[in-house]
This record gives C-alpha cells, structure tokens and sequence, in this order.
C-alpha cells in the first residue's frame, strides 16, 4: 500500500510539473543539472518582491546581466549543505558582473534571517512566504528546494541544478554562461 501511494503522488508531481512550461515534456523532478540551449531557453516570470531587508527587488533590473536565483528555506537541510558553496561563489564572481540573489520559500521571517546571518549571505533574498513564486518558474518542479538557476543576460534559463549545487560542476556551468556573449 505504501509503495503503492508513494507512486501516485510522485507520478501526480511529475504531472503537475510538466503541465506548468513549454519545457515540461523534456524535464524531470530529478535531482541533477540540465542545460539548455540558447534556442531551449525560456524566460522566467517578472520575479519581484519584497526583501528580508524590506526593500523592494525585481529581477528585471539585472537584464543584461548573468543571474544566479537560488530558491532554498532556513529549514531545508540541503539548503544549509549548499549555502557556503553558493556565498563563497557570489563572492568570487561579484567583479566578474555576475548578481545573485535568493527566494526564501515557505519560511518564517526570524529564520530566514538567522539563515542568512549563520552563513554570511551577502546578497539580496525575496521573500515567497506561499511558495507562489517558486511555483510559477518554468523548468522547475513545484517546491523545489534547493533549486538553483542560471539565467542568461536575456532573463532566460540556461542550467537548473536541482538539488544542493556542487562544485565544480557549479562553476563551470556559471563560467560557460558567463563567457556566451
């Protein structure tokens, strides 16, 4: 009976999932990478909110510019197994241009904060208390967590991780987008 359940709400995901996006019957809720060519690509939705720190952030004012969007919660143990790879890469590819920048999914506000402070994330998080945002992103399984993307500079998805980012895999993916002119 278990198994039995356990397989009808994860085909019900995989359903849910590929019905949302014009890539659905390519992707799965797998964890792993996928890369998508430049004419695979599609935009993500106007992503704005508020910010942990009240301030208000689109992701539409970094066109033009490589994002890195990061989608964890202070509760989510793989989210807290990729943040000092995630801090340490935003780091690193500041100079180069590159802006990250979190969805707090589904979290409490003092949690959140408390993430943020522990793992000295120096970048911006919009706060997605309903998971609403999350849910809309094309390419990306309803509650994903963690889930990272690439987007170019045209706002589209070039690699998903889904899952924890790992290293090098991580970077070498940011440096290919980074290099496409």
């Amino acid at each position: 009976m278990r198994r039995q359940l356990a397989a009808a709400l994860g085909l019900a995901f995989l359903l849910t999932a590929c019905g949302r996006d014009p890539l659905g019957a390519r992707v799965s809720s797998e964890v792993g990478v996928t890369e998508f060519g430049p004419s695979d690509r599609v935009e993500v939705p106007a992503i704005s909110g508020s910010t942990l720190d009240g301030t208000q952030l689109a992701l539409a004012g970094y066109r033009g510019k490589v994002v890195v969007l990061n989608n964890w919660a202070s509760w989510c143990e793989p989210c807290n197994d990729e943040a000092a790879t995630l801090v340490a890469t935003s780091k690193r590819f500041k100079p180069l241009g590159v802006n990250f920048v979190g969805l707090d999914v589904s979290d409490q506000d003092a949690a959140a904060r408390e993430y943020t402070k522990k793992y000295g994330v120096p970048y911006p998080s919009i706060l997605d208390p309903a998971g609403t945002t999350l849910a809309s992103i094309p390419s990306v399984p309803p509650g994903a967590l963690p889930s990272t993307l690439i987007l170019d500079r045209e706002g589209r998805i070039a690699v998903r991780f889904i899952g924890a980012v790992m290293e090098p895999a991580f970077t070498e993916k940011l440096n290919a987008v980074l290099a496409e002119e």
